[in-house]
């Protein structure tokens, strides 16, 4: 692993990992005012979700000259809707493999 690499793991440690609870409240906060009546599996698997999907934007995003109020409310709003951001990824994997040429020109 190379030193930023290195560097980046290590800032996570001493604080980012805050990031995925951030995510995954935002997550609960969204259940718990949906009508909608979840068993409490799909519930944890829904707040996973939040946290992994803001980890990974905290790896994206922390390098960045961002101010950190507008990190924490990216970091929010992917864990608010991660659903949908994980099926679009999804959806257009499954449009690129289909046809490829589509998109590479």
């Amino acid at each position: 692993m190379d030193d930023n690499h290195r560097n980046l793991f290590e800032e996570f440690i001493q604080g980012g990992w805050i990031v995925p609870i951030i995510g995954g409240i935002a997550m609960f906060t969204r259940m718990l005012v949906s009508d909608n009546k979840l068993h409490w599996v799909e519930q944890i698997k829904r707040v996973a979700i939040a946290m992994m999907a803001t980890t990974a934007v905290w790896f994206l995003i922390e390098p960045t000259d961002i101010s950190s109020f507008y990190k924490a409310m990216i970091y929010g709003l992917t864990g608010l809707i991660s659903p949908e951001i994980i099926s679009g990824i999804v959806a257009f994997g499954q449009k690129f493999s289909k046809n490829p040429e589509k998109y590479i020109k």
